[in-house]
């Protein structure tokens, strides 16, 4: 396995340079381009990176160089974006970290945020394997789909059902009610086309909470929230026909995906729950084809964390997804836009950045955003684990802009927790901070 992480640059001269060439089919590649091609062996989070207001799924997961002299690879320079998780080809397989875990065992970060916006409660995290890892994180999106899923409503479908009673409703089985019912007992074998909540799909998702219950942390995240426990509890209803040892079958039978045009929050959910029972690891095949993987997208995660912070001092968050919190630059709706936060009281915008610095383009678009609210407070939160004061233009113009200030703060991540239980404490802090010095600049 190699370990990297995210937002970085490297090179390799070493003799094994050949190790990194499988690296080449997924690398400089579109992420979506790879989901069209891969998609039943990638599972990405947020479902889609569509949502993504940085055009994510027209990133790559790394980009890659390689130098070549007389028929010979001699170098490679490889580097990392916004994507974190696990992907592998051939028999090679890459872990991206953030680049703010602590070792490469660790990533005490990437599951605090995961924590966090998910909403799950988990107070200590143990030093595990990278394959334990990825287990770990298909369980935590286990819950957040499973809602998901469940505000469409239970999930049903024709089903074929066999029956052998006086109550016939159906067409009748002459073959099935020879075997059972001769000499004649009173009861005719028949077999009906029902619309069921019990079915190959929800069947899963029971064999799902059923394994996942027997995990270290399962149990406790099936009953982390009232909203999962009612989501478990409905599934466990609409499914009396469960049994164990069916679990292959069902497998097997949900191979092919749901393209349901209502239920379509059941297809990805469908996905992780083979994934999930299948305990697929980081091990793959010998085809050139065989791409397997689980991506997260840093910065929408780091923009979603923030939003548990800031929602509540009163800003709003608006959601491409939804179509909700958004504004036009121009009159007749036109130049639809969706800034991260603002808050129109004080006239604050914030800009969550999940990157080193700010560059040109961002500056610009803050401004832009700042002069159709009429914003004189524009914050830039980045993650940091670096030391150092927080910057602080103020703009020239007038009009909107007229006494406007532009200000980088740097969000404090710590790199000396021996634990996750310090770590958690530390970002704490972290959060308190945060509230404090944008209070500090723009309440008025």
């Amino acid at each position: 396995m190699i370990t990297l992480i995210d937002n970085k640059k490297y090179s390799f001269t070493a003799d094994n340079i050949e190790d990194y060439l499988p690296l080449q089919n997924i690398a400089n590649r579109q992420i979506s381009e790879l989901l069209d091609e891969h998609g039943k062996n990638i599972l990405i989070y947020p479902h889609s990176f569509l949502q993504c207001e940085d055009e994510t799924e027209k990133q790559s997961i790394l980009s890659l160089q390689t130098f070549w002299k007389e028929n010979k690879c001699t170098k490679v320079i490889l580097e990392t974006g916004n994507i974190a998780g696990f992907i592998g080809v051939n028999e090679l397989s890459v872990s991206i970290h953030s680049r703010f875990s602590q070792s490469e065992k660790e990533d005490f970060f990437l599951h605090y945020m995961f924590h966090k916006v998910l909403n799950i409660n988990i107070v200590s995290l143990k030093h595990e394997k990278s394959e334990e890892q990825i287990f770990n994180f298909l369980l935590y999106l286990f819950p957040k789909y499973l809602n998901e899923a469940l505000q469409q409503g239970i999930y049903k479908e024709y089903q074929q059902n066999k029956y052998n009673d006086i109550h016939v409703r159906g067409t009748i089985d002459i073959s099935r009610h020879f075997k059972k019912n001769l000499p004649f007992n009173g009861c005719i074998a028949y077999r009906t086309r029902e619309f069921d909540h019990d079915n190959h799909v929800t069947e899963l998702i029971r064999h799902t909470i059923d394994y996942i219950c027997k995990t270290k942390t399962g149990k406790e995240l099936l009953e982390n929230d009232a909203d999962t426990r009612a989501c478990v509890a409905q599934i466990v209803s609409a499914t009396p026909h469960y049994k164990r040892q069916e679990r292959e079958r069902i497998i097997q039978s949900n191979l092919k995906s749901i393209s349901h045009p209502y239920y379509t929050h059941y297809a990805p959910l469908q996905k992780l729950c083979l994934r999930i029972l299948r305990h697929e690891k980081i091990k793959y095949g010998r085809n050139h084809d065989k791409i397997h993987g689980i991506m997260f997208d840093v910065s929408y995660l780091w923009e979603e964390y923030l939003a548990k912070i800031l929602i509540k001092q009163g800003f709003k968050h608006p959601n491409n997804k939804k179509g909700i919190g958004h504004i036009y630059l121009a009159r007749n709706n036109h130049f639809l836009r969706y800034p991260d936060f603002y808050r129109e009281h004080d006239q604050t915008v914030i800009d969550a950045k999940y990157k080193k610095d700010i560059n040109r383009d961002d500056v610009h678009q803050m401004v832009t955003y700042m002069y159709r609210l009429k914003a004189i407070n524009g914050i830039f939160a980045l993650p940091t684990y670096k030391k150092g004061a927080q910057s602080c233009f103020e703009l020239l113009g007038y009009g909107a802009l007229h006494n406007a200030k532009l200000q980088t703060y740097f969000f404090p991540i710590t790199q000396t927790a021996s634990n996750y239980k310090e770590f958690s404490a530390s970002m704490k802090l972290s959060e308190e901070r945060f509230e404090d010095q944008f209070k500090q600049y723009h309440l008025t």
